[in-house]
């Protein structure tokens, strides 16, 4: 964006200064919707300010049942989620959500801290999952969500 300052008694521009500030289209691109599935509060609360950081628009729940019921309400661009949660996991909730809505299948993120599992790892494979193990950073968070956006569109 350019600005002119007031012209001079004389009728001469003084200064012209570049602003460096790109004037934004009227039009806002749609803010993404996240499901953020998290026993943990501490860790679900990180990872949701985080989130709403980068301006996502999250919703955070503590279990695959809550989960359940917000797949139901909405679609989600993204869906990042703990594999152990108590009385539904992820691979609980994933079968369901892909059922009612199969184009989710693109839109999953799983992350857990059980590296060495053989039934997690079986599932992971069986899916073609992506996953983050913990303790994982930021940047690979985000690389994984850059990766369904390029993928779905």
């Amino acid at each position: 964006m350019r600005r002119r300052l007031p012209q001079s008694p004389d009728s001469v521009p003084l200064v012209t200064i570049n602003l460096g500030m790109e004037e934004k289209s009227t039009a806002l691109a749609p803010t993404r919707r996240v499901l953020l599935l998290e026993d943990r509060s501490d860790y679900r609360n990180v990872l949701r300010e985080y989130l709403i950081s980068c301006s996502y628009q999250v919703t955070s729940v503590p279990s695959g049942i809550e989960g359940l019921r917000e797949t139901m309400k909405a679609r989600f661009d993204v869906i990042i989620c703990d594999m152990m949660m108590p009385k539904m996991g992820g691979e609980m909730f994933y079968w369901p959500v892909t059922r009612v809505r199969p184009a989710a299948r693109e839109s999953f993120i799983f992350f857990t801290g059980h590296k060495n599992n053989p039934a997690i790892e079986f599932f992971f494979k069986r899916v073609k999952a992506r996953v983050l193990f913990k303790p994982f950073k930021l940047a690979a968070l985000d690389s994984a969500i850059q990766e369904i956006f390029l993928k779905v569109g």
